[in-house]
C-alpha cells in the first residue's frame, strides 16, 4: 500500500520574545529537560502538559506553515537550534517521533467521497437556483414574513 503523508509528534515551548526563546535553547543545550521547561516557561495552552502537541500531519490546517516547516525539518529527538517565529510568538520545537501513515484504500473511503460529491452538487444547484431570484418567506398562517429592520449603528 502507498504511504501517506508524514506525521510528527511534537513538544513546543511558546514565549513572547526571541530573547526568551534563545535563553531556553541555551538551557536545553546545557542539558535542560524540555518538558519541564515547557511546564515552567511556555505561555501556550500545552505548557502544563510539557508542551505536548501530540501527532499532526504534514499539510495540517491547524498548524501555521512556519511551525510545520520547522517541525518537519527536524530529526526525531532534536529541537530547534533557533527560535521559530509565528503569529503566536516564538517557539522552541522538539520532535519526539515521526511516522508515515498509510493512505486509506479507495474502497474504504468511496462511500464518504460519493456523499461529499453529492452534497457539493446539491449545494451548487441550490446556489444556482437562488441566484437572481426574489425569495419571499411566509408564516405558518400564510401571511408574508415582514422583512427584518436594519439595525441602527451603535452610537
Amino acid at each position: 500500500m502507498d504511504q501517506g503523508s508524514d506525521h510528527a509528534a511534537v513538544l513546543h515551548i511558546l514565549v513572547e520574545t526571541e530573547e526568551e526563546a534563545q535563553e531556553i535553547i541555551g538551557l536545553l543545550d546545557e542539558g535542560g529537560d524540555f518538558a519541564q521547561l515547557a511546564s515552567e516557561r511556555s505561555t501556550g495552552p500545552s505548557g502544563p502538559t510539557g508542551g505536548d502537541l501530540g501527532y499532526f500531519g504534514a499539510g495540517n490546517t491547524h498548524m501555521v506553515p512556519e511551525f510545520e516547516e520547522a517541525a518537519f525539518a527536524l530529526d526525531v529527538g532534536s529541537y530547534s537550534g533557533a527560535p521559530v517565529q509565528t503569529q503566536f510568538g516564538w517557539h522552541v520545537i522538539l520532535v519526539t517521533d515521526k511516522r508515515a501513515v498509510a493512505k486509506p484504500a479507495f474502497e474504504e473511503v468511496a462511500d464518504q467521497l460519493r456523499e461529499e460529491m453529492a452534497n457539493q452538487v446539491i449545494s451548487d444547484v441550490i446556489d444556482d437556483l437562488r441566484e437572481g431570484v426574489d425569495i419571499q418567506m411566509f408564516n405558518l398562517d400564510g401571511s408574508p414574513v415582514a422583512p427584518a429592520e436594519p439595525e441602527a449603528p451603535a452610537e
